[in-house]
């Protein structure tokens, strides 16, 4: 019973110490890190550390479109839009001064 207890745990211990590297890449180099529409209103610009701002078209759950200007990181879309946000993109547009431009 004492050996296999011990081979068991051997077991789990390799098993996890070998799944940990993969875990922390998929966390690291997973949603949390993309750039773009996350989810739940959520939108992360990444400008490569210009600084800089873009439009972005915001879509809500019946269709209709906004526009929003944001920075660098991740602004929280949804505050400001009545209806659940379903998708962001970027419009083309640059050098806006970040915040809600209301409906197209």
């Amino acid at each position: 019973m004492g050996r296999t207890a011990v081979t068991g745990s051997i077991v789990i211990a390799t098993l996890s110490a070998a799944l940990t590297p993969a875990a922390d890449a998929a966390v690291h180099f997973g949603l949390r890190d993309s750039c773009g529409y996350q989810s739940w209103g959520v939108y992360r610009h990444c400008d490569g550390g210009t600084g800089s701002t873009v439009m972005l078209d915001v879509q809500d759950i019946w269709g209709n479109i906004y526009h929003y200007c944001v920075g660098p990181g991740v602004t929280d879309l949804q505050p400001v839009i009545r209806w659940r946000v379903t998708g962001a993109w970027w419009n083309g547009g640059v050098g806006c001064a970040p915040g809600y431009y209301g409906p197209e």
